[in-house]
């Protein structure tokens, strides 16, 4: 579980992502919300958003996560590829980009009918 103020955003590939000691991930606000691992692809290619809403107006579209090289360069390769999502449990820094706890991939589920 994670600390109080610290939510999931789920990004989808093709974001913008760079590397000088810290990953940065600049990325468009969804106009959905990221929902769960079955709707995920209703998120356009290089956009982000909350599980539960889309990004407000209000909201940074960058975030940044201190960690190593060779973890950064996982996380980028993984943000190339289209149909490869990642999540980052990150807060709102309210200084233009939010700051991450920690970050996965995020696996996407095909819906069973």
């Amino acid at each position: 579980m994670d600390p109080p103020g610290w939510f999931p955003l789920i990004v989808r590939g093709r974001a913008a992502t760079t590397y000088d000691g810290t990953l940065t991930v600049q990325f468009r606000k969804s106009p959905v919300a990221a929902g769960d691992p079955t709707t995920y692809r209703r998120m356009p290619l290089g956009s982000a958003a909350w599980l539960d809403r889309p990004l407000n107006d209000a909201e940074p579209s960058m975030l940044q996560q201190q960690m190593d090289e060779t973890d950064a360069a996982s996380v980028i390769e993984a943000l190339r590829i289209d149909d490869l999502f990642w999540k980052f449990v990150c807060r709102n820094t309210n200084t233009g980009f939010f700051e991450v706890l920690r970050s996965e991939p995020a696996p996407v589920e095909v819906p069973i009918d």
